[in-house]
Order: structure tokens, then sequence, then C-alpha cells
């Protein structure tokens, strides 16, 4: 199958489940016996391609290979098989001088916490975070190593346990906890289901007070209600709505836009503003890439978020803010579901292009936030 792992279809599974995931969210299947038994056996090959990849990935010994197409397994909620193969890599890339933690009785015992992440993405490490809170409850102490960016946001959410920066004393951590685990190892005895996921989905606070200090800021003593957005990505393989689309969310009246957008944006802003008659604000107080409880603060002052995929999207489900999540059509290796919600967010509904216009696109996305923030 390795024109899907190209992530082309030509008309294979992949591609029929696609399709039908799209008919059913228009409504178009007829509930027969027939199209159940179709739905069935398009995802019965889905599944078998998943679980083959990940066996071809494991026998092969390519930790990067592993983790990559550990994605297609957490999108079909296959999430054990996920985790054990994520934990096998870290294993291989990342050899711990301690016990694995193998889901034993953590009384009296200190664990520590770390997270597997290859690719370095923020926002993949604090969608992760949601699994501290089981060995937390358990463990008569815990230690966390974060990302030194996630230190503040992670130690007020979990008052309980000790965060501290990742990479700065790691060897005085290990020598003082009994066993380790990786998020995905705490997942692996904790988390087997979409309902365990449901149910593992914990919020993420955000500075009160920061949060309650920009609201008031970008209010002015007005209503609301107030809307973060973001457009852009320095990933030139994502394809994102072209900036006049978003006039189907800038003319939501009486509303403020807040840019939660990254990088230089001064001729996006220009635009966006002139969509929306000046109702965009910009604040040079927040920096997301160097203060992310900062950035964390501002999301938690909002009503809401449209967003594309990137650290917004992570960053507001954690927090349970109200969330569109803007996606083009293009086959990924992302673990969100084709269509409607997902088990990782419960506040955020998903919302594809599906070969129609981005203006179309964008107001569907208002229409779902709209009944989200309602």
């Amino acid at each position: 199958m390795p024109d899907l792992q190209r992530g082309r279809t030509n008309g294979g599974p992949v591609e029929r489940l696609v399709g039908w995931w799209r008919r059913r969210s228009k409504g178009a299947h007829d509930g027969s016996r027939a199209e159940h038994k179709k739905r069935k056996a398009i995802r019965e090959d889905f599944v078998k391609y998943a679980y083959e990849t990940a066996a071809a990935c494991e026998a092969e010994g390519d930790p990067e290979k592993m983790h990559r197409c550990t994605y297609k397994l957490i999108r079909l909620e296959l999430y054990e098989r996920a985790w054990e193969l994520r934990v096998r890599a870290a294993e291989l890339e990342q050899p711990s001088p301690l016990p694995e933690w193998d889901g034993s009785d953590l009384a009296g015992r200190t664990i520590l916490v770390r997270a597997y992440t290859p690719r370095k993405r923020i926002g993949e490490e604090l969608r992760m975070a949601r699994f501290i809170a089981p060995v937390a409850a358990q463990a008569g102490r815990c230690i966390l190593l974060a990302e030194p960016r996630l230190v503040p946001i992670l130690a007020r959410s979990f008052p309980e346990i000790e965060v501290r920066p990742r990479d700065v004393d790691d060897a005085a951590a290990f020598a003082e906890a009994d066993v380790a685990a990786y998020y995905e190892t705490v997942a692996l005895h904790t988390v087997k289901t979409g309902d365990d996921m449901r149910r593992a989905f914990m919020r993420l606070k955000a500075d009160p007070d920061r949060a309650a200090a920009i609201r008031q800021r970008y209010l002015q003593g007005e209503s609301g209600p107030l809307l973060g957005i973001s457009w852009g990505s320095s990933n030139g393989d994502k394809v994102v709505p072209d900036l006049q689309s978003w006039a189907a969310i800038l003319s939501w009246a009486g509303a403020k836009f807040v840019s939660l957008q990254y990088g230089d944006i001064d001729s996006d802003l220009a635009v966006l503003q002139e969509l929306s008659g000046g109702r965009v604000i910009h604040d040079p107080e927040i920096d997301q890439m160097a203060d992310l409880d900062g950035f964390a603060a501002q999301i938690g002052a909002l009503d809401g978020v449209v967003a594309i995929s990137n650290t917004t999207i992570d960053v507001a489900g954690m927090l349970g803010v109200p969330t569109a999540h803007i996606r083009d059509d293009n086959l990924s290796s992302a673990i969100w579901p084709r269509t409607g919600t997902s088990p990782w967010y419960p506040d955020m509904i998903f919302v594809y292009r599906e070969r129609r216009s981005w203006s179309e696109v964008l107001a569907e996305a208002r229409a779902g936030l709209e009944k989200l923030i309602a």
C-alpha cells in the first residue's frame, strides 16, 4: 500500500471511508442494513491497514516511523495499540535509567512522568498532559519533566505534583524516583477506548487574574462576544483559507476579534481590519512563542476560538474554550476525526473543507461556534 503511505488514495479503502464520512456528515446515507454493512466493511479495511502498518513499522524498528504510524491508530480510536507502539519507540530512542511503570500500585512510591515528543510539537505535549492525573492521584509523589514553557500552566493545573523544566537537571529527577512513565505509558494502563479518552479529559487552568485583566482590557465595558482567530501557518504543506473568506466570521455582529496568530502579520491584519470594520485586536503584550502561559491566559479570556491547525487548537482545547477547528481535505497524520467531535476535546467542533469554498466552510464554523457558546 505504498500509495496510501504517500497520502494518495486512488479509490482505495481510505478514499471510500472519507467519502462515506462526508456523506454521513450531510445525512446522505439511509440507515439501511446494506449501508450499515458497507460502513462496517470500510472501517474494517481501514483498521486492518492501520494494524498492518503498525506491525511493519515495529518490525523495522525505526522509532520515528513507529511514532508516525500511531496517528492512524489514534484517529481510529485504536488507543491500546497506539500506546504500545509509542512506548516501544520511546524505549528504543530514549533509554531510561529507571524501570517503566507497569500499572502496579504506586502508594508510597515516587514516579517520574515525562513526554515522548520526537516531533518537538508543544501542542502534542500539552494534549497529552491529561494523563498526569491518573498517576498523580495514585503515587506517593509525582515528578513531571515538562517543556519549560509549559511549567507554569501545568504546575497551576496539577498543584499536587512537582513540575520541573526538562533538560535542566533531569538526572537529579530520575535519581529521586522509583519508576518512570511516559504519558503514553500512563495512557496504556488507563485509556483504551473513546469513552476512556472522554473521561480522561481534564481542563488546564490559565492564570485567572491575568485572564480576567486581559478580558477587561479587550472588552472595554462592552458585552462581547470575544472571539480569537488564527488563520496562518509556517507549514507550507497546509492549505488554509484565504483572508477574504474570513469575512464570514468577521461579520459576526457585536463581536470583537482577537488575533491569536504568530509571525509577521501586519499586512494580514490590515486586510482583516478592513473586513471587520476595525474590530480585530492585536495585543503586542502577548508573545505566544516565548510566554505560553500568557498565551493561555489570553485564550482563557475569550468566549470562543476559530482557528486552523496549530498550537492554538491544543491550548484552546485543553482550556475547554469552545473552538471551531478548520481543516482542509488533505489526508495527513493528524489524529482528528473527519467530522463531528473528538474524544480528545469535548468543546471543539471540526469543520472540513469538503471541496467547498472557504467562505462556506467558515460560515459553517461560525454557525457551529454560535451554538457552542450560546
